[in-house]
């Protein structure tokens, strides 16, 4: 049995753009890396909710934007279209199946640019929506949007600022485009950075980059949020030199798995079905340098890090009744990699 996955990340040093590997689950091993396309620090990628397409960042000098994909008969990837609107690239696309559209996160602007893909495969920029303010972390001197998520019935998208310690919701009209309806402070200086919502309640689980916690808040049925709790990820001598970086749930709901850059580990958390509380059951070593992306399979048997700057893919084994890690190998060439998807799923927080 076999699954194939898309790498995304920096060309800052010797990777070349935009790749695929395929694991052979029976001998637990990959298959060499595959050039799918020359782009420009392709940082992070989706896919259409029929995984005909997929969508990537791009750095076209002197603007930067998005590049859209199609499969052909030969199930390989070509481009059909791309559009360039921002001066410094994005760090973050979602997709919405309803209205055709891309939701691409600027961390540096301070923004969020909306990409329309219509049916004739071209890719029109509809609405930026820009945020203001800041907080009290050196690298908050400014807004830092670094998410935008759909929500499940895709009629809002939740949006974390980084640099102004906030969680918006905004509603969604039929054209994709987006209106500001709530806006959650979380405490200073935490950097949210991604969230999660549990499969099956009304949990969702938010990263913080700067000061590595995951915080607990509720879903309200006006798709606002509530704090109810928050944990550290990592232990205290490692707060200031460690960054928050991934967050990824079990389909049943029960684990939640976060990534630490610098302190390089994987932190695996219990669920609570009744109140969504954590409690750390492991932490484990990515055996690598900066895990800023990781993913579970489509069986959830196994767990897959990706490191920025140790060029390999640790591949771990997942006991599905436990939820935690042992460590298989981390032989698999893939460099500068910082996203990781399967092209068998939409599966991307």
């Amino acid at each position: 049995m076999t699954e194939t996955f898309l790498l995304g990340g920096y060309t800052r040093r010797i990777n070349t753009g935009l790749k695929s590997v395929t694991l052979e689950k029976d001998d637990e091993l990959f298959s060499a890396h595959k050039s799918i396309a020359s782009l420009n620090n392709p940082t992070y990628l989706c896919l259409s909710n029929d995984l005909n397409y997929l969508f990537a960042i791009h750095q076209d000098d002197p603007k930067s934007g998005l590049v859209a994909f199609k499969k052909n008969d030969q199930d390989k990837w070509y481009e059909v279209d791309r559009l360039m609107v921002s001066n410094i690239p994005g760090c973050h696309l979602s997709y919405r199946a309803s209205s055709r559209t891309i939701y691409l996160s600027n961390y540096h602007e301070g923004a969020l640019d909306i990409f329309y893909f219509d049916e004739h495969e071209y890719l029109h920029h509809i609405q930026r929506v820009e945020h203001t303010g800041s907080s009290v972390h050196p690298n908050q001197t400014k807004p830092h949007i670094h998410y935008a998520g759909v929500s499940h019935d895709q009629r809002r998208l939740y949006v974390c600022d980084l640099g102004t310690d906030t969680v918006s919701t905004y509603e969604i009209d039929y054209e994709g485009k987006i209106t500001l309806e709530h806006s959650l402070e979380l405490p200073a200086g935490c950097g949210p950075r991604h969230l999660v919502k549990h499969p099956k309640s009304n949990f969702v689980y938010i990263i913080g980059e700067l000061d590595n916690t995951t915080t607990l808040a509720y879903l309200n049925t006006d798709g606002s949020l509530t704090i109810k709790d928050r944990k550290q990820n990592i232990p205290d001598q490692f707060i200031e030199e460690s960054s928050g970086a991934a967050i990824r749930l079990s389909q049943d709901g029960l684990f939640l798995y976060v990534s630490t850059r610098y302190h390089n580990s994987i932190t695996v958390y219990e669920i609570n079905q009744k109140n969504g509380h954590l409690t750390r059951i492991q932490r484990v070593n990515t055996v690598g340098k900066v895990p800023r992306d990781f993913i579970l399979d489509q069986d959830e048997k196994y767990l897959i890090v990706a490191h920025q700057d140790s060029d390999y893919l640790s591949l771990f084994k997942r006991d599905k009744k436990s939820g935690e890690l042992s460590f298989i190998h981390n032989e698999t060439y893939a460099p500068e990699c910082v996203c990781i998807l399967s092209e068998s799923s939409t599966t991307l927080n």
